[in-house]
């Protein structure tokens, strides 16, 4: 039982640590845009959803609640327009790494409204599609008690009493018990062994989802790292570049200075001579 809750804790709080999502709100006024840049690398996959939140629960949203959506790439390639809409996704894979700018419009009105959206914008591994994941691995499956049913429909002859008979819960045994009086002792022993190797299995697959979706934010790190240590090589070369054409520049400028002051020397010295001054 204490191995059982270790692992039952360590999924709860792997499960939490990698559920964390945060998504933008910012009010827009009529007339205006605003526009919001992130900078992706290549070859990475983005999505976006967004929506305008409805002043008056209840009610439909006005006309004036309208808005336009673009996001382009940093050489101005258009991934996504949607025109008087009042929500929307997108999803693509980049082809070129930069700023990716999202801009919202909201149409003139008079009297001006002010518009409040909703924005979530995932990239790299946050924009992965986990629930296809987890469908992939019948992660879904074992937490919804498919497989437990199945041992049950086996290897138990009363399986309908268990599906109809009352509402279980893996983790709560207590729920179980209520009912083994009706049972033999072999039958009481098949169902606490079922239901231990079930949860146990539920625990590891569990942990396996959310280990696969740590790997991947790790892999994510680590490949940023590197597109990190890319741009910055890039920003030094830029660096020396530009040092030096500055060094060069600042050489000619003295060059040319100096050659303008021997001119001005030679020009003062010609001059004063024709006049006999010296």
């Amino acid at each position: 039982m204490i191995q059982r809750s270790n692992i039952l804790l360590l999924v709860v709080i792997l499960g939490f640590i990698s559920t964390q999502v945060e998504s933008l709100r910012f009010d827009l006024q009529s007339g205006q845009t605003k526009c919001i840049a992130e900078d992706i690398k290549s070859h990475a996959m983005t999505i976006g959803k967004y929506h305008i939140v409805n002043p008056n629960e209840g009610y439909p949203l006005p006309d004036t609640h309208k808005i336009t959506v673009r996001v382009t790439s940093t050489y101005g390639n258009t991934y996504h327009q949607s025109d008087n809409v009042v929500e929307g996704h997108f999803a693509f894979e980049t082809a070129e790494a930069g700023d990716y700018m999202t801009c919202f419009f909201a149409a003139d009105h008079k009297p001006p409204v002010t518009v409040t959206l909703d924005f979530d914008w995932k990239t790299g591994v946050a924009a992965k599609d986990w629930t296809s994941v987890a469908k992939k691995g019948s992660v879904e499956g074992w937490l919804e008690g498919v497989i437990v049913v199945d041992l049950l429909d086996t290897h138990i002859s009363m399986f309908d009493y268990l599906n109809h008979g009352f509402r279980f819960n893996l983790l709560d045994s207590s729920t179980i018990s209520m009912y083994l009086h009706s049972f033999t002792n072999t039958e009481v022993c098949a169902i606490h062994l079922l239901f231990s190797l079930s949860f146990d299995t539920i625990a590891l697959m569990v942990m396996e989802y959310e280990l696969k979706k740590m790997y991947e934010n790790v892999q994510s790190i680590h490949d940023e790292m590197f597109f990190l240590r890319e741009r910055e090589a890039e920003m030094q070369e830029l660096n020396r570049s530009t040092n030096s054409k500055m060094a060069w520049m600042t050489g000619l400028s003295i060059l040319l200075c100096l050659s303008v002051a021997g001119l001005q020397v030679w020009h003062l010295k010609t001059f004063f001579e024709k006049k006999k001054l010296i």
